[in-house]
């Protein structure tokens, strides 16, 4: 028997609901506060929870973080008050699947919680890795701090409407995963589509954006739609803004005020539905000030702005990210690295990470596969020091050579055990045994 649990601290409610959702042949539990909603959920194990934001000795939003953190996972549906809409949106960027407001629609509420059991049977139960853990959803936001908590707020904000978004700051600091987080709150059943604007030459980026009609250039054997095309009625993620040169930015500015595009040698015009959301770690205004960034685009995308904070501005946040990367990693390498030691995290947490999240998730996924045990071995001050800047004429080396080192790096790191190097590269172990043998690689 299906199994739900409540948790509210209005009893007319809880009854309510057990009534009702007992006759449609759950099995209910009930809780009035935090605490003893907490001891039910851990003890019941149930296949769904309804949880109320507002409670007597805490906020629900504490809870559900801990939910999407630890087992036994279940979909969580909010309640709200009308007063509330801003933690509402709070509760479905932190892993809530949906939520009802006050007074409550049974027929409303039905609707969720079916939605939510299918969603959860057709998923399967979760995967867990060694130790029990989960790794948590995927592309979700991790930590508790004032930072992030205000970094929540802005996205909740930005989800009331439509209009553009450029998210703000330094590299490796999840602004992809806010940008998801909008697609989620904005258009969660429209595509989420993402193009880089600085991974591509600008002759293959445009046809990349815009798509091409048969015949519009060499080698365009057939009609493709553009990522302006696939983004429908959903979230265009422009990632790395900043880098778009400047007769694209001229194109893209008029998709942006006319709302519709032609595909490279096309000349019917489409209509642009998508929410604009851009990234950048560039400085704009500055660009904007020496002419490499056109200054009606950039208001044009700034209409809404989200700055994510670095890593060194949260810190507190950093046992809370070991202990995700740790679940992930785990699982996805089938280890057992489960324990981290004080004077470990105390390294972690004094590092000022200039790499952030990205950095620290790099440096874990290494300290992962290199721990021959269930203890994490990361020594910060020996193998993660600050890297040093890149000499003059270092840009001179060629692919082979900063691969060469790389690959030995990885080597080390993972005690030139093949397998776990492997993992970490993404490559297969042939490929890597000819490498080592290409670049003459040998174990110190």
């Amino acid at each position: 028997m299906t199994e739900l649990l409540i948790i509210d601290d209005d009893r007319a409610i809880r009854r309510s609901l057990e009534l009702h959702l007992a006759g449609r042949g759950f099995r209910v539990h009930q809780a009035g506060d935090l605490a003893a909603g907490e001891a039910l959920w851990r003890e019941v194990g149930p296949d769904a929870v309804i949880l109320d934001l507002k409670l007597p000795d805490g906020e629900g939003l504490d809870l559900l973080e801990r939910m999407q953190l630890e087992p036994p996972l279940a979909p969580v549906i909010m309640i709200t008050g009308h007063d509330d809409m801003e933690k509402a949106a709070l509760a479905i960027q932190a892993g809530a699947v949906d939520y009802v407001r006050k007074p409550l629609d049974v027929d409303a509420l039905d609707a969720v919680l079916d939605a939510a059991l299918a969603q959860r049977r057709a998923a399967g139960p979760p995967a867990l890795d060694a130790g029990g853990a989960d790794s948590g959803p995927p592309h979700r936001i991790i930590g508790r701090s004032r930072a992030i908590l205000e970094l929540h707020k802005a996205i909740g904000r930005a989800a009331r409407g439509r209009a553009s978004v450029l998210i703000r700051g330094e590299s490796g600091t999840g602004k992809e995963l806010v940008a998801r987080a909008l697609h989620r709150a904005i258009a969660p059943e429209a595509p989420f589509v993402a193009v880089n604007c600085s991974a591509l030459v600008p002759t293959l980026l445009e046809s990349e954006l815009f798509g091409h009609e048969r015949g519009a250039f060499t080698g365009a054997s057939s009609r493709r739609e553009g990522r302006l095309e696939l983004a429908g009625a959903g979230v265009l993620f422009l990632d790395e803004i900043g880098d778009l040169p400047l007769d694209l930015q001229a194109k893209l500015l008029r998709v942006l005020q006319e709302r519709e595009f032609q595909r490279v040698g096309g000349n019917r015009s489409l209509p642009f539905r998508a929410v604009p959301i851009a990234a950048t770690h560039r400085d704009l205004e500055a660009r904007v000030a020496d002419g490499s960034f056109r200054e009606d685009l950039y208001f044009r995308l700034r209409v809404v702005e989200i700055v994510v904070p670095p890593l060194r501005e949260r810190r507190e946040d950093i046992p809370l990210l070991v202990e995700h990367f740790l679940a992930l990693y785990n699982a996805r390498f089938h280890r057992r690295v489960s324990k981290v030691s004080r004077a470990t995290l105390a390294q972690l947490e004094a590092h000022d990470w200039p790499g952030n999240v990205r950095e620290l998730e790099n440096r874990l996924q290494a300290g992962i596969m290199a721990s021959p045990g269930e203890s994490l071995v990361l020594d910060l001050a020996a193998d993660a020091a600050p890297i040093a800047p890149t000499p003059a004429g270092d840009w001179q080396r060629s692919l082979a050579e900063v691969e060469a080192e790389h690959i030995r790096r990885v080597l080390d790191a993972c005690g030139w055990n093949q397998g776990r190097a492997c993992a970490v590269l993404g490559i297969s172990r042939p490929t890597l045994r000819k490498k080592i043998a290409d670049y003459g690689l040998r174990e110190d």
